[in-house]
C-alpha cells in the first residue's frame, strides 16, 4: 500500500505521523469573540496559524464550554476549506456533504449568522448535523437531504463547498488497513459527480471549494481535472489564505496549474492531512 502512494507522497511519513495528531478547537465567534472567550474561560492552550483556532492538551469534550456552544472540536487542518471557500454575509452557500456540520458552522461564524447556507446530507446522518447547528447557535442554514450527484437547483447558489467522502487516508490510521486501489477508484466516480452537479449549481462566476481527508490523486487532482474537462468554464484558480499555513502543492503531473491546489499533510500543522482546491 504504501508503494501505491511513495510516488507523490511520503507515505510513511504520512501513516506515522497521525499518531502525533493534536486536539484542537476553535472559538464559535457566532457566540462570542476570541477575547471574549478567554476572559472567562481557563482552557489551556496555544495559539495556531488561525487566530480563533487553538490546541489544547485538556478534554475539551466534558468541558461547560464546548457543551454551550462556545467552542468546537476540529481538527485545525478541515478549518482550512471553509476559510477558502471565505462566503460572507451576501452568499448563499450549498454545503454538499455537511454532516457532522464542522465546516458548515464555521462558514456560518464567518458569514456572522447571515446570508443562506443549504445543507445537505443523508437523512441518517441529519442528527449529528443538526445537534452541531442548535449548540452552536448557527441561524443562517437549513438542512436538506438530496442526492448530492445531481444539481440541487442549477445557477443558483454564490458559493459551494463539497467535502466529499473518502477514503479517509489523512484522518485515521484504520483507513490505511481497509485501502484498496479500487476502493479509491469507486469513490472517485461518486467524487466527480458530485463536482459536477454542485458545479452546476453555481450562479456563473461563483466559487467551488473541493476538499478531501486523502492524498490518493484518483480522488483528488484527478477529480478536479475531470471538472475542467467537462465544464469549460471552470477555472482553477489559487487558494488566497490571509494565514501563513505550511502545505504542498498539488500534483503538477495533471498540468502546472494544479500548483495552485493544496496538500495539507499530518506533519504540517499536527492535524489531518488534506486536499484543498
Amino acid at each position: 500500500m504504501f508503494e501505491q502512494l511513495q510516488s507523490f507522497c511520503n507515505a510513511e511519513k504520512c501513516f506515522h505521523s497521525l499518531a502525533e495528531q493534536k486536539n484542537y478547537f476553535r472559538v464559535n465567534t457566532i457566540k462570542n469573540t476570541v477575547e471574549e472567550f478567554f476572559s472567562f474561560s481557563s482552557i489551556p492552550h496555544e495559539k495556531t496559524p488561525i487566530p480563533f483556532a487553538f490546541s489544547s492538551t485538556y478534554h475539551l469534550g466534558s468541558t461547560w464550554e464546548n457543551f454551550l456552544g462556545y467552542i468546537h472540536i476540529q481538527s485545525l487542518s478541515s478549518m482550512i476549506p471553509p476559510i477558502a471557500l471565505s462566503p460572507r454575509k451576501s452568499d448563499v452557500v450549498f454545503d454538499a456533504c455537511a454532516s457532522p456540520g464542522s465546516k458548515t458552522t464555521q462558514m456560518a461564524a464567518g458569514m456572522e449568522n447571515d446570508g443562506a447556507i443549504v445543507a445537505n446530507d443523508r437523512k441518517s446522518r441529519h442528527p449529528a448535523l443538526l445537534a452541531n447547528i442548535s449548540r452552536l447557535g448557527v441561524l443562517n442554514t437549513v438542512v436538506v437531504s438530496q442526492d448530492a450527484k445531481k444539481p440541487i437547483k442549477e445557477r443558483y447558489f454564490t458559493k459551494a463547498l463539497v467535502d466529499a467522502p473518502c477514503t479517509a487516508l489523512g484522518a485515521w490510521q484504520n483507513a490505511w488497513k481497509r485501502f484498496t486501489q479500487d476502493m479509491a477508484k469507486s469513490l472517485s466516480r461518486v467524487q466527480k459527480a458530485m463536482l459536477i452537479s454542485a458545479f452546476d449549481s453555481l450562479k456563473p462566476g461563483g466559487t467551488l471549494v473541493y476538499s478531501t481527508c486523502t492524498y490518493t490523486k484518483e480522488e483528488n487532482e484527478e477529480v478536479v481535472a475531470y471538472l475542467l474537462e467537462k465544464r469549460e468554464n471552470a477555472k482553477l484558480v489559487g487558494i488566497d489564505i490571509p494565514y501563513d499555513i505550511p502545505h504542498e502543492n498539488g500534483l503538477s503531473e495533471y498540468g502546472n496549474e494544479f500548483r495552485r491546489v493544496w496538500r495539507v499533510y499530518p506533519w504540517h500543522l499536527k492535524s489531518e492531512g488534506f486536499f484543498i482546491a
